[in-house]
């Protein structure tokens, strides 16, 4: 598994559902990452469930980062509680079995 990110902040946004920051890196060199991506989210209690990248966002409610980093969306399913400040976010292989996330 490839770490992606770290939870930073998360937002529950009305039509669009839960958003994680800072999100993908857009850096040169970083992996293609694309909308359908299976991920794994590690709490920082060890909980873990899998889920995918619903939607990449392009918006920013801060000043310029030094690094260009994209906001991604959940399903539905998975709301800003599930997912606490401190959550690893984990690219799955293609091959990797799935831990149920919540819903499921």
């Amino acid at each position: 598994m490839l770490h992606l990110f770290t939870v930073a902040d998360r937002f529950q946004i009305d039509g669009i559902g839960c958003v994680l920051v800072p999100g993908l890196s857009g850096e040169p060199g970083s992996p293609c990452i694309r909308r359908g991506a299976r991920i794994r989210l590690r709490t920082p209690s060890g909980r873990e469930f899998d889920t995918f990248i619903k939607d990449i966002e392009m918006i920013s409610i801060r000043p310029r980062p030094e690094k260009l980093t994209l906001p991604i969306s959940l399903p539905r399913s998975v709301t800003k509680d599930h997912v606490p400040v401190g959550t690893e976010v984990l690219l799955l292989p293609e091959d990797a079995d799935t831990v149920p996330g919540p819903g499921a």
